[in-house]
């Protein structure tokens, strides 16, 4: 006989708004507490049932794929377009992500280090000594000039600005209304937030679609992300058409540029609330040398513990759910068929016995031992893993080690003031305000200043020593 997992029968008007457009932890923590682990929740379409028990992950992770649909579509439709891999299922899914895994792994990833690390050097360069700045905008910069950049392989100043300024105009036009209620998507006479969402698209996707056209049909040897994706073809000989890509790239606009812009300013929160962790980091930075490559950063192992931790404590997206096509068994329940089942980073990340004193920001723990797929999820997993999850690891680790080997920052307040929270930004999560921090100097400056004091204190040692006819170290 089938079991349902526990659940409340009904969520309050309060706590299904904070779920939805402030933060879905309080509701999750209380009903993990009531209800246990995995635990099932009514909402405006049909039940969706929550886990973030490793075994009942492994079970979805593991299964076949065409068992599972995708959740809310609709509700992610003015984002990721109808075609595009994120929303795809079935055999097109298969089919979309064999064709564009390989821009995203190995030497392809690799050929763009030095692209992304000038990015983050310019961005830093413009930083005022003592001046606060919101270190989210910063990121959010840098992050979408590696997108305009690297992805879509945008040159030249003036059209390098126009994709800039057309992504970001379109950014701005989501507005939560349009995910939270469907209904509300109406064009009324060219007025209201979905008529301006839908012109910003379309100016978007006009200037991806010149893109396309430009370089379709050359030979072409650039590596940016979009000409990999013009010259890949499918089994039978078959290109993506221009529609196909424009969704693809919007896509990876929005799931490679918020996500990974909150995540690096996230680890710059904690890494400056933590003095012991960027002390470590930084002498890891250090013993690189004055300038390393892009690759001598991404191999370093404490700083890809930092941006995992970073990410353990605060995933950008949590709300990856499936919809079982028949019923699916989970650690003894079923979900029944046309329901939601969705793993959660938000539960799996916070249990005590995966990670001692979770709330705590401890790099260390992932030198201390290897974790399962199934035990650390801010990618998600399974065949609906995260395409660019090798990409967005790079990306900030590349970031971080540029900007930290070359400049000392602060909190522009104490971390004991009003701390950050972890809450709905669109169709993510990230900090619920800019994460001001300041500019105190260069690294280089600090290290020449700390060699000429310590050369200062040799010098008169060294005076004494000779006139006493003694040679000892200073």
């Amino acid at each position: 006989m089938s079991r349902l997992p526990p659940g409340p029968t009904s969520i309050g008007l309060f706590d299904h708004l904070r779920a939805a457009l402030s933060s879905p932890v309080p509701l999750l923590k209380r009903c993990a507490a009531r209800y246990g682990d995995p635990f099932r929740i009514p909402t405006n379409t049909r039940p969706l049932t929550f886990t973030g028990d490793p075994e009942a992950i492994r079970a979805i992770y593991t299964a076949d794929p065409d068992t599972f649909d995708v959740w809310g579509t609709k509700a992610v439709e003015p984002v990721f377009g109808t075609t595009s891999l994120v929303v795809s299922a079935g055999e097109r899914h298969k089919r979309d992500r064999k064709l564009l895994t390989p821009p995203f792994h190995g030497s392809a990833m690799r050929a763009h280090g030095a692209t992304i690390a000038q990015i983050a050097a310019r961005a830093a360069a413009q930083w005022t000594p003592g001046r606060p700045f919101s270190m989210l905008e910063a990121t959010q910069s840098i992050a979408l000039d590696i997108i305009v950049r690297v992805v879509f392989g945008v040159e030249g100043d003036a059209r390098t600005q126009r994709t800039r300024e057309a992504v970001l105009r379109l950014i701005d036009s989501f507005h939560p209304v349009i995910f939270i209620f469907p209904a509300v998507r109406r064009e009324l006479g060219g007025f209201g937030p979905w008529a301006q969402n839908r012109r910003r698209t379309a100016a978007l996707d006009a200037l991806l679609g010149e893109e396309i056209d430009a370089r379709r049909g050359a030979i072409d040897a650039r590596q940016d992300i979009l000409s990999m994706m013009l010259r890949a073809r499918y089994d039978d000989g078959a290109a993506m058409s221009t529609a196909e890509l424009t969704d693809q790239l919007r896509t990876l606009l929005f799931a490679g540029h918020e996500t990974t812009a909150v995540a690096l300013a996230w680890a710059f929160y904690w890494l400056h609330r933590e003095p012991e962790a960027l002390a470590r980091l930084r002498d890891e930075l250090d013993a690189l040398g004055p300038e390393p490559a892009p690759e001598a950063l991404a191999s370093l192992p404490y700083l890809e513990a930092v941006c995992q931790e970073t990410l353990r404590m605060h995933p950008p997206v949590v709300d990856v759910a499936r919809v079982p096509r028949r019923p699916f068994d989970l650690v003894g329940y079923t979900i029944p068929a046309g329901e939601g089942v969705c793993p959660s980073p938000l539960l799996l990340h916070m249990r005590e016995d995966l990670y001692p004193e979770p709330e705590r920001f401890r790099p260390s723990r992932f030198l201390d031992r290897k974790l399962s797929p199934f035990d650390y999820i801010p990618f998600g997993g399974g065949a609906r893993r995260c395409l660019g999850a090798a990409f967005a690891m790079y990306e900030m680790k590349v970031v971080l080690g540029t900007v930290l080997r070359a400049h000392r920052l602060r909190l522009a307040r104490p971390a004991s003031h009003a701390p950050v929270q972890h809450v709905r930004r669109g169709i993510t999560l990230g900090p619920n305000r800019g994460i001001e921090m300041v500019l105190e100097g260069s690294q280089s400056s600090q290290s020449s200043q700390s060699s000429e004091r310590a050369n200062r204190n040799d010098r008169p040692a060294r005076r004494v020593d000779k006139e006493c006819g003694r040679a000892h170290p200073a």
